[in-house]
């Protein structure tokens, strides 16, 4: 069993809801220590089905709290869109481990088959996404990971909820994300 303080310092990402129309989104960051301290909200524009997204959360783990953030993670691995977060490339930077929390299992053939109907650069896209690792059912939601064993994976994850099924800094995240349905 991997060891960890019970406050280990976390950081989540998700995006505001948005508009067909919008050509922006918002990326939010919640970093935290452990459930329930919140030490720093962070928020980014970034374009809407661009491929912007990975730097905006290398730059966001990059500022105050990087030397204390021991996990990054992400609200699935598409933001506004179909802006694709590379994780190789978020853990490279970063050197820290990249842990995409999701609902469901995703499926990628309606993912590809909208990729290719609406971008040129779909292969790419495309590519990218296929090289993640694949995601793995961990209790009752599913995770991919980068830089981590899946021991140390399921250990953040306890550690970092409270009463949901994800962790706290991914939850507020998207509550705070939710708030910005009310500026439109």
């Amino acid at each position: 069993m991997v060891l960890m303080k019970d406050e280990v310092e976390v950081i989540g990402f998700d995006d505001a809801p948005f508009n067909k129309a919008d050509k922006v989104c918002i990326l939010i960051g919640t970093y935290m220590r452990g459930n329930r301290i919140i030490d720093g909200i962070y928020f980014r524009k970034f374009k809407k089905d661009g491929m912007d997204v990975t730097e905006k959360i290398i730059d966001i783990v990059k500022e105050k709290h990087y030397k204390k953030i021991k996990v990054i993670f992400l609200a699935g691995i598409t933001f506004g869109g179909f802006n694709i977060a590379d994780l190789w490339e978020i853990n490279k930077e970063t050197e820290k481990p990249v842990i995409v929390v999701i609902d469901k299992y995703p499926n990628k053939e309606k993912i590809f088959l909208a990729l290719k109907k609406y971008f040129d650069d779909a292969d790419e896209r495309i590519k990218l996404i296929n090289s993640f690792p694949e995601p793995e059912k961990m209790e009752n939601i599913y995770v991919q990971y980068v830089g981590a064993d899946k021991e140390f994976v399921k250990n953040v994850i306890k550690k970092t909820k409270l009463k949901s099924k994800i962790p706290e800094c991914l939850r507020i995240s998207h509550l705070i994300g939710r708030g910005f349905l009310g500026l439109r």
